[in-house]
């Protein structure tokens, strides 16, 4: 497994060398697919932005095939990957109101909230596209003094799966990083990636 991330890195620096717009275009007909609004316009430039469509994740399920197999069937059902993460000194004016919005249009066109916590610091959202048993698409927003994420994983996948997709991109997606947001629900796994 220790090889894997490597590869993934080294593929994954390549990707990001395409146009990011390119591969956001060829997702926003998907039924996973969802449009955070102008995250750049509130945030300013982000930190960590990854959008990577099916082509792309079908090569990476190729080169992890040997490696891990479980991954690489993974990451052969998902038609994309859309990762955004901004460095916030200050909760910027709006950005509470805009994950709101957004939850607000998520949950009246089929998404089923998950996970919500709400307070005057912070906003956390976790929705799931549904379409019978199978999962379209999944969407995190967290929102707080320190980081913004907005994450939407679009494809097949079962929602156990989702930290394992965001563990091989190296995004934390409990909400907390190993230098300043550690919390008790940390289960012992202190490995750095």
């Amino acid at each position: 497994m220790r090889m894997l991330k490597p590869i993934l890195t080294v593929i994954l620096t390549a990707l990001l060398a395409l146009p990011a717009w390119a591969q956001e275009d060829a997702m926003k007909g998907l039924p996973g697919y969802v449009d955070f609004g102008s995250l750049t316009a509130l945030y300013g430039e982000p930190s960590v932005e990854i959008a990577v469509g099916q082509s792309l994740l079908s090569m990476v399920s190729a080169f992890a095939a040997s490696e891990d197999p479980e991954a690489a069937n993974l990451f052969k059902r998902l038609q994309g990957v859309r990762v955004q993460v901004f460095e916030t000194a200050e909760l910027p004016e709006g950005a509470l109101e805009q994950v709101n919005a957004v939850a607000s249009k998520l949950s009246g066109s089929g998404w089923e909230p998950v996970v919500k916590v709400s307070s005057k610091e912070e906003q956390v959202r976790i929705f799931m596209k549904l379409n019978g048993d199978m999962v379209e698409g999944i969407t995190v927003m967290a929102v707080d003094e320190q980081e913004a994420a907005f994450i939407n994983v679009i494809g097949n996948l079962n929602p156990a799966e989702l930290e394992k997709v965001m563990d091989n991109f190296d995004v934390d997606i409990n909400g907390s990083s190993d230098d300043d947001h550690s919390t008790d629900d940390n289960s012992g796994d202190s490995s750095e990636g």
